[in-house]
């Protein structure tokens, strides 16, 4: 998030452009604001543990965080990227407590029926070591990637169309297949490592 109100290239928005965008009802630049910062979400949720919340839970209660920042962010509150780590660790906070509370004590002891069948649970170590790998091959990963790669993925993620994600990028839609394939590619091979 540190490099958040910098335009990194050509055509690309900055955090400001983006919110207004945002807040004015542009579903693109609202989508790629979340992209953007994603990837620092899920690095903040990792770090959050409760026996009834997956790790998907915990990145989902994260974006809804980052989507309160944006729709309240003022830019007398500072910098949009402090303001929205402030928002995912206090809405992921929140509900770590609410899990915990006692109020939810009978739920701690409550087995689903599809759940009975379902090999023993990981310890937490091991469940550190799996969000631990997942970080590392997540980071490597991204590292391979060019820029024009990371962008094309990110609007792939979002759900736009090659058509969107050519207009939304100044290139061609071979170029973006192009630039999708290569990543593919990439990703099978950091898989198959």
């Amino acid at each position: 998030m540190k490099e958040s109100a910098k335009a990194h290239g050509k055509g690309e928005k900055t955090d400001e452009e983006l919110l207004k965008g945002a807040k004015t009802g542009s579903q693109s630049d609202l989508n790629e604001l979340m992209c953007k910062y994603s990837f620092t979400v899920r690095r903040i949720s990792d770090r959050y543990y409760n026996d009834h919340l997956t790790a998907d839970d915990w990145f989902q209660e994260g974006m809804t965080g980052l989507l309160y920042a944006v729709r309240n962010y003022r830019e007398e509150k500072g910098s949009f990227a402090a303001y929205g780590i402030v928002c995912v660790r206090n809405r992921l906070n929140t509900v770590w407590k609410r899990a915990n509370s006692p109020g939810n004590e009978p739920l701690k002891d409550y087995i689903s029926y599809d759940d009975a069948n379902v090999p023993a649970k990981k310890s937490p170590e091991e469940e550190y070591i799996e969000k631990e790998r997942y970080r590392f091959f997540t980071e490597s990963f991204l590292e391979q990637l060019s820029e024009t790669e990371k962008k094309v993925i990110c609007c792939y993620l979002a759900g736009f169309s090659y058509k969107e994600t050519a207009l939304k990028l100044h290139m061609t839609e071979k170029s973006v297949d192009n630039a999708l394939c290569r990543a593919k590619s990439k990703l099978k091979k950091a898989f198959n490592k």
